[in-house]
């Protein structure tokens, strides 16, 4: 519980950041000074215990899913630009990191996953269809929302006892 809150708030404060640069380094400290909120209030929570068997499971399923994920990142990245679409790559970025949480979701299982993977999912694909110069921003301020409400769920979970 604790990994995937503090995953997951690093990467809101990423997409944060990606969603207010153009607000210079004052806008992009709020999302930080969110995540280090969130990281705070999600450490006071104790952790409900995983069997160590459901826990290498876990571990596994996920490692295999963040490297299916970083290879897609990675190709995004790479073809972006080399097709004549390079504003394009960072909504497509929320797309395949959506896409990601899905199986994730089913295979934890972990039912708020589905939510965050399809906000993510339709994010990106919504943010496609506005001009390049807003892309940025119509990306990572709702990425980053999604995550952090994510971190919220999964935390209130955690205090009635259910295994994330």
């Amino acid at each position: 519980m604790r990994a995937a809150i503090w995953v997951l708030t690093i990467f809101g404060a990423i997409w944060g950041v990606i969603g207010l640069a153009g607000f210079g380094w004052p806008g992009m400290a709020v999302p930080i000074v969110i995540s280090v909120m969130l990281i705070t209030w999600a450490s006071r929570i104790a952790a409900p215990v995983r069997a160590a068997a459901d826990a290498k499971r876990i571990g596994r399923l996920i490692g295999i899913w963040t490297m299916v994920e970083g290879i897609a990142i990675f190709a995004t990245f790479a073809l972006a630009p080399v097709l004549g679409i390079p504003d394009a790559a960072v909504p497509i970025l929320a797309i395949v990191v959506g896409l990601h949480f899905l199986p994730i979701a089913r295979g934890i299982p972990t039912p708020v996953y589905y939510a965050t993977g399809s906000a993510m999912i339709a994010t990106g694909t919504i943010a496609l269809l506005l001009p390049a110069a807003d892309r940025h921003a119509a990306t990572g301020i709702p990425c980053a929302i999604i995550l952090w409400a994510s971190c919220v769920a999964i935390g209130q979970r955690s205090q009635r006892g259910i295994l994330v």
